[in-house]
């Protein structure tokens, strides 16, 4: 299994998508109807109405589940967007662009999955009307010219739905909807700029504060500023201002305790995009910025990070409303952005989990050999290699439960003893531990913090706890780690072995 490379057009495709305002919208039932048909015409039992977004599927519509919302790496819709024909695949575990596709080897369990594209008037496809069967089922030449048909029915209905959409937000707008087009070239080249934030080495919190600055820009406002919310806290982390009273109203860096009842607060709470062309007459307007002279006002919510949830409130001082592509713009970003930001949290949250273990929370062996190069490299160091005596022993008198709580305990206790430096755990009841900084430990007995630790075990629930352990410094095998660990093992081993003889080794 592989994820589908991107359009060659993806950046125009997005704003494409975007024009339609239709992820994340409700049900309607024009799409309910075009699915329940599309069912009952080629007897199959999941109809879907997919449209595909920068980093996931979104479903409009969907017959024989309850969504299918996933991640656009195993989106077999994201494969057939990159056509402009039906995609037909008729075994789907054997191919092996979805073998091993948590959707063919879990549910919806698809064997046979059929998408058409579904082709803006510009060409873009936004997204699939699919059909997916569990089971075997014939798809021949009917089935796909019904399904092409299907598909340019529900670009009618999603043409006439934008235009409806239009038509109510712009009634008197002629003018306003051809400097709508001259913007949209620009529009989507800040797009492709927001975008290219994430992809480089930036801080996701600075991109966070550039992308901002360059969608205030690109939509012409007056002021922006960047909020964060922690908690109830609301305050202003950069701003961009053409305006002297603006700077006044809303001075940087100030708490905005006031503003969390106010429009901005209301978009922090529910992440949802906030659009006001009459600032002043919306239930929620702030006095001060109405005093300001704020006429309208774009409130977008980027996402989350870490504790933190950041707003982008941009305003206007002249009664312009927000056209639509402006609109278009501001969601799509905000989406780029929140996607870019929840991706960075995913893969640090991954890495995390890669390096720790999920028993104890000490480093793995992965973390010790990487710490292991790092410290050759830094100078003298020392290892240290620790097994627990008698955790079989535990384990099968007492169970894997009290097992798994020694195993914690003396982990904890290894990380208070032996702290700064850090202690791991390699696997079972092995342990390590590595500090690169030996003036520490100059003057002091290396195994004490083990005898330390097994006090403590002793003292508190575990009165038979014991431990060998052998330590080796870089200086007995200069620029030889794997040395260094075995000589450190051998020593722990030789240590297990006098005492079994009955000496006590300490």
């Amino acid at each position: 299994m592989y994820p589908a490379p991107l359009p060659t057009t993806e950046y125009a495709r997005l704003m494409a998508l975007a024009r339609y305002g239709i992820l994340d919208s409700p049900p309607e039932e024009s799409f309910e109807r075009l699915t329940a048909l599309v069912a009952e015409v080629l007897d199959m039992p999941v109809v879907l109405i997919n449209f595909v977004d920068q980093f996931r599927q979104w479903g409009k519509s969907c017959v024989g589940m309850a969504s299918s919302e996933a991640p656009r790496e195993i989106s077999l819709c994201a494969w057939t967007i990159l056509g402009r024909e039906v995609m037909v695949i008729e075994q789907a575990s054997q191919d092996e662009r979805f073998a091993g596709n948590p959707m063919v080897v879990g549910e919806p369990h698809i064997h046979l999955y059929a998408g058409a594209p579904l082709l803006t008037p510009d060409g873009h496809a936004i997204g699939t009307l699919c059909v997916v069967d569990h089971r075997p089922h014939p798809f021949g030449e009917r089935e796909v010219r019904l399904l092409e048909t299907f598909a340019a029915l529900v670009m009618e209905a999603l043409e006439l739905r934008v235009r409806q959409l239009e038509l109510s937000r712009q009634v008197q707008a002629s003018a306003a909807q051809i400097e709508d087009l001259r913007r949209s070239a620009g529009h989507a080249q800040t797009l492709s700029a927001i975008t290219d934030l994430f992809d480089r080495d930036f801080d996701p919190v600075m991109a966070t504060q550039s992308s901002a600055e360059l969608l205030s820009q690109a939509v012409e406002v007056d002021w922006a500023g960047l909020l964060v919310r922690q908690g109830e806290t609301l305050r202003l982390v950069s701003a961009w201002d053409h305006s002297p009273q603006m700077q006044q109203a809303l001075p940087l860096g100030t708490d905005l305790d006031h503003h969390r009842h106010g429009l901005s607060g209301l978009s922090a709470r529910k992440q949802q995009a906030i659009f006001v062309d009459d600032y002043a007459g919306h239930p929620n307007a702030l006095a001060h910025f109405v005093k300001a002279g704020v006429k309208a006002a774009a409130m977008l919510p980027l996402g989350r990070y870490g504790e933190c949830e950041y707003v982008l409130v941009a305003v206007r001082l002249r009664a312009q409303p927000w056209l639509g592509s402006d609109r278009a713009l501001c969601e799509a970003a905000a989406r780029s952005v929140r996607g870019s930001l929840e991706r960075e949290m995913h893969l640090r949250a991954v890495e995390v989990a890669a390096d720790n273990d999920g028993l104890t929370g000490l480093g793995n062996r992965r973390a010790f050999d990487r710490a292991l190069a790092a410290a050759q490299a830094d100078g003298p160091y020392a290892a240290l290699m620790i097994d627990m005596d008698g955790l079989k022993a535990v384990n099968d008198q007492q169970g894997h439960d009290r097992g798994d709580a020694l195993l914690r305990s003396f982990a904890q206790a290894l990380s208070r003893h032996y702290a700064p430096a850090r202690a791991y755990r390699l696997g079972g009841d092995e342990f390590a531990v590595l500090w690169p900084a030996l003036t520490a430990w100059d003057d002091l007995d290396p195994l004490a913090p083990v005898r330390a630790a097994l006090s403590e075990l002793r003292a508190a629930d575990f009165p038979a706890a014991d431990a060998s352990a052998g330590v080796a410094y870089s200086s007995e095998r200069p620029g030889d780690a794997p040395g260094l660990v075995q000589l450190a093992d051998a020593r722990m081993y030789q240590q297990k072995r006098r005492r079994m003889a009955g000496f006590s080794g300490r």
